[in-house]
């Protein structure tokens, strides 16, 4: 997918921010289907095929995380925790960290859709340090913000 698919995305769930907000920010759910799962899909994702990506993918006695994005081999290589938008995702670092345990290369993401968490899951060490970054789709430049999110989750580059 290109970068345009992505900025186009973005600009959609900006669109949704402003059409539903009441909506977007009333439960998870509307703000995966309106926000995140289109930028999922624009980053070159088929959400609808098991083989790469599983929703509410179980971790054990950890529970379940939202998205997992898997390579070629069946690996988990991207984790996504989300958010209903307005809910500070940042606080449930800690879910994401259970989450990732086993994990030994990929992304983590911490998302209310609209504030995209970065963690690199290869960095050793405690969670926080794995931080790489924060995507505002709203108040950071669109092409910037797809370039970034192409750059750390773009399926070509884990498939």
């Amino acid at each position: 997918m290109a970068i345009k698919d992505v900025e186009d995305a973005i600009k959609h769930g900006i669109k949704m921010i402003d059409l539903y907000p009441h909506l977007v920010s009333s439960h998870e759910t509307c703000t995966r289907y309106a926000i995140i799962d289109p930028i999922i899909r624009a980053l070159g994702w088929d959400t609808s095929d098991p083989a790469e990506c599983e929703v509410e993918y179980p971790r054990g006695n950890q529970g379940r995380v939202d998205y997992a994005l898997f390579n070629r081999d069946a690996q988990p290589v991207i984790l996504i925790e989300a958010k209903r938008l307005d809910k500070n995702s940042a606080n449930f670092e800690r879910q994401l960290a259970k989450y990732a345990l086993g994990i030994p290369a990929g992304v983590g993401v911490l998302t209310d859709g609209v504030l995209w968490h970065l963690y690199d899951l290869s960095e050793r060490g405690r969670f926080g340090r794995k931080f790489v970054g924060t995507v505002d789709i709203c108040e950071d430049n669109t092409r910037k913000s797809a370039q970034t999110l192409n750059k750390m989750l773009r399926r070509p580059s884990w498939w």
